[in-house]
This record gives C-alpha cells, sequence and structure tokens, in this order.
C-alpha cells in the first residue's frame, strides 16, 4: 500500500514538533532542556509524549502491538487528526452515515473537507448497495460507527471488510461502544481491529470513557498500521494526554475484574431498563441496543425530555428527521437509577 497517496501533501513533508525527550525515557536525570519548574510539585514536569507506559498498558488489554497505537485527549481529538492529516482541504471529501456522531461531521466542516452524509437505510444500517455512488477519487476518509450512537446497533463486520477493500482511502471503525455489543470484547473476531491485517486502510477508534469508566480522563485510542501512526505523531500535540490521566489510567486499566463486572451490570441493566420502557406502553418504539444507551421514540418528546429534567433526571434529545425523530436517549445507569427513570415515565403517562 502507497500510504503516502492518502497523506495529505502538506502532513507527507511535514517536520513534526520534537522535543529533547523524545530521545530520553528514563528519570534518572538532569531535565534542563523544557523551561520546566525545577522544584517537584508531582507535576512540575511534563508528561511522556508518547505516552509509552500508558500505551503498553493498552496493548496489553487490547492485544495490540504498542507501535500500532496512537491515543488522544478523547476520540475526538483523534477524528480531527485523521481529518488534518489525510484530507486536502477545498479538494477531498469524506463520507460518513446520518444519524450518527455527529463529530465526524463537525470536525470536516472545521477543516473545510466536503462531507458527504449519507442516510441510513430503513434497517438503520448503510445503504450497502449505493453506497460507492457517493465515492470520488478525492475520497479520504470514511466513517462508521458500530455500534452506532445514537440508534445503538452494530453494523455487520463483513459488509464493512467489503467497504475497505474497495475503497480508494482510510476507513475509519468506531468502536466506542464495542465493549457493550454482545460477543464484541475487543480482543475478540466481532472487533474491526481484526480486519486490519488484511487491509492496513482500515483504522479503528476506542475509548476509555465509556466501559472502562474514565470518560473525566479523555482518553481516545486509534489503532492503525505502524506507517499512519508515524505520520499522526508528526500531527499531534506533543503532550495531548496530561501525566495524572495517563497514570491514573493506567492504574485502571491493571483492574479487568472489576471492568467485566461493571460492564457484565450495564449490559443486563440495558435489557432490564429496555424491556421496562417497553412494558410501559409510552413509547411508539424503543430500539434494541448493543451499547450502554437506549433509543426510544415518543410523539410528545420535547414535553418529556422537560418533565424528566424537572424531576433531576438528564437524557439526550434525538431528532434527526426524516429517519430518526422524536427519541430520547437514555444512558442506562444503576439498578437505582433505572429504576427512578422507570418510576418518573409511568407517573407522566397516567
Amino acid at each position: 500500500m502507497e500510504i503516502e497517496r492518502i497523506i495529505r501533501d502538506s502532513v507527507r513533508v511535514l517536520e513534526g514538533y520534537s522535543c529533547a525527550r523524545d530521545e530520553f525515557s528514563g528519570q534518572d536525570a538532569l531535565f534542563m532542556d523544557a523551561n520546566e519548574s525545577p522544584f517537584d510539585t508531582g507535576y512540575n514536569r511534563y508528561p511522556d509524549p508518547y505516552q509509552r507506559e500508558l500505551k503498553r498498558a493498552v496493548g496489553r488489554v487490547k492485544g495490540v502491538d504498542p507501535a500500532r497505537l496512537i491515543l488522544g485527549n478523547g476520540s475526538d481529538e483523534l477524528i480531527d487528526m485523521l481529518v488534518r492529516s489525510t484530507c486536502e482541504p477545498g479538494r477531498d471529501n469524506m463520507i460518513v452515515f446520518s444519524p450518527s456522531y455527529a463529530m465526524y461531521e463537525v470536525c470536516g466542516r472545521v477543516n473545510n473537507v466536503e462531507v458527504r452524509s449519507l442516510l441510513l437505510g430503513d434497517n438503520l444500517e448503510p445503504r450497502w448497495e449505493t453506497l460507492f455512488d457517493a465515492v470520488d477519487e478525492h475520497s479520504r476518509l470514511l466513517f462508521f460507527c458500530s455500534p452506532n450512537n445514537p440508534t445503538g446497533n452494530r453494523w455487520p463486520l463483513e459488509r464493512m471488510r467489503e467497504v475497505a477493500d474497495r475503497f480508494p482511502g482510510w476507513v475509519v471503525v468506531d468502536e466506542a461502544y464495542m465493549d457493550f455489543a454482545t460477543g464484541g470484547d475487543a480482543s475478540s473476531p466481532a472487533s474491526a481491529v481484526h480486519l486490519q491485517a488484511s487491509n492496513p486502510r482500515v483504522i479503528v477508534l476506542q475509548t476509555l470513557s465509556k466501559a472502562w469508566g474514565m470518560a473525566g480522563l479523555r482518553v481516545g485510542i486509534g489503532i492503525a498500521c505502524p506507517g499512519l501512526i508515524a505520520y499522526l505523531n508528526r500531527v499531534k500535540p506533543p503532550y495531548n494526554i496530561n501525566a495524572p490521566a495517563q497514570r491514573l489510567a493506567i492504574t485502571a486499566l491493571a483492574d479487568e475484574k472489576t471492568f467485566r463486572e461493571r460492564v457484565a451490570l450495564i449490559t443486563r441493566e440495558r435489557e432490564r431498563l429496555r424491556r421496562a420502557l417497553l412494558d410501559s406502553g409510552c413509547f411508539d418504539r424503543v430500539f434494541p441496543s448493543e451499547a450502554n444507551f437506549i433509543l426510544a421514540r415518543h410523539e410528545r418528546y420535547r414535553e418529556l425530555y422537560d418533565y424528566l429534567v424537572m424531576n433531576g433526571v438528564v437524557t439526550r434529545v434525538r431528532h434527526a428527521p426524516p429517519l430518526l425523530d422524536s427519541c430520547l436517549r437514555f444512558t442506562v445507569g444503576t439498578p437505582a437509577e433505572n429504576e427512578r427513570v422507570v418510576e418518573l415515565i409511568n407517573a407522566w403517562k397516567v
């Protein structure tokens, strides 16, 4: 594969920002290179710019060589980084689907890249047969979100493989919610990580924000071929993951037992909450989900949203006609939180 062909011209010749710390990985030295304070506060030194120890921890959990990892200040930074690294503004285009995660389109438009938004089919999957009608020689990125936000459904891995094999640029599979999917552990064959063995143009995004419970730390994970990782490292800010976030994430990743217990609880509660929403008779449609949220449709969705807010429950309005309208998205909470939501809904509909 000619990686250079689908890398932005200016990035191909870019000499990324470098610091002396790039060439030194130990601790036993006099650090007189970065104009830091010499007084030890626990935070007076810049963090490892390449997050080496954290990448080793992520690689162990995900079953991925750390050389194939890039970490971002949340997945949003990685999305923006991919657009800036691969798309020539005013010339190239990117393919997204609607409804799906809005930040793909936001990052494209901020970077003056044409965004071609394709409506999902009635089954809430891409229209596989006509997808390539929107693709041309200037298509550089295509974003799949699986399980999809906000619909909660997972898209067939084999279909995504077929598209990646034909698409002329990079295919990004955003698996932010994959840990909640049936058989969706990141090391399982259900993950798009396994498509990379036969197609290095596949990029997988994952995160520590959802199932790992570290949204406040802002650690997004990109898994890609080492050639692309090298270019992304030229583009990324040198210290994009702060030192406390790196340390706390390393500690949390060591406790896989708690992680798996909490994922199991959330998936059980997801099914219990979905059944309760269905049994309430309040909603026109309650969507099945393989994520940690449930989408439900009600004609008076705005009235219900306001009622829940007045009672101390914040949900998310998802109104994106023509395919998705009048919906609220409920994040699955603890058993007590889910029971409270159902109690309020049952009281409201009376």
